[in-house]
C-alpha cells in the first residue's frame, strides 16, 4: 500500500501547471502543502482551489489524499466521487477511492473502485499491483 500512497502523491505533484489563475496558484501550493506532508493547509489550499474553479478535478483528488491522510475517510470519498465525476477517466482517482473502502473495510466498495481503476489504467506496473489489490481484496472478501 505504501506503493499506492507514493504513487498517488507523485502523480499529484507531476500533474500541476502555472498559467497565473488564481485557482492554480492554490492548487500549486496546496500541491507543495501536500510534498511536506502540511495536510490541514494542502486542504485549505485545494478548498480555496476549488472556490476559485469548481471544475477542476485534479483539486479534489488531491485534497482527498489530505483528508485519507487526517484519518477523514468519508470526506476522501466524497471528492474522489467527484474528481471521476468530472473526470470519469481518471484511474488515480479510482485507486485511491479502493484504498481508502479497503482501509474502512468496505471490501465490496474497494473491489469495486480498483477494478474501475484497472479498466482506465495503462501502465504496466501500476496494472500489475491494482491485480495485486484486486487479489488480495477478494481474498479479504472471503474470509468475512
Amino acid at each position: 500500500m505504501r506503493f499506492l500512497w507514493a504513487l498517488v502523491i507523485l502523480c499529484a505533484v507531476l500533474v500541476g501547471t502555472a498559467t497565473g489563475d488564481d485557482y492554480l496558484d492554490f492548487y500549486e501550493q496546496g500541491e507543495f502543502a501536500l510534498r511536506v506532508e502540511k495536510w490541514e493547509r494542502a486542504i485549505d489550499l485545494f478548498t480555496r482551489s476549488i472556490e476559485q474553479n469548481a471544475n477542476f478535478y485534479l483539486t479534489y483528488h488531491n485534497r482527498a489524499i489530505a483528508y485519507s491522510k487526517m484519518g477523514e475517510y468519508d470526506k476522501s470519498i466524497l471528492d474522489l466521487q467527484k474528481a471521476v465525476q468530472l473526470n470519469p477517466n481518471y484511474p488515480e482517482a479510482y485507486g485511491l477511492m479502493g484504498l481508502v473502502y479497503e482501509i474502512q473495510k468496505n471490501y465490496p466498495s474497494a473491489l469495486k473502485a480498483y477494478q474501475e481503476a484497472l479498466t482506465r489504467e495503462k501502465r504496466p506496473v501500476v496494472r500489475r499491483n491494482l491485480e495485486k489489490y484486486i487479489q488480495d481484496v477478494e481474498t479479504k472478501i472471503k474470509k468475512k
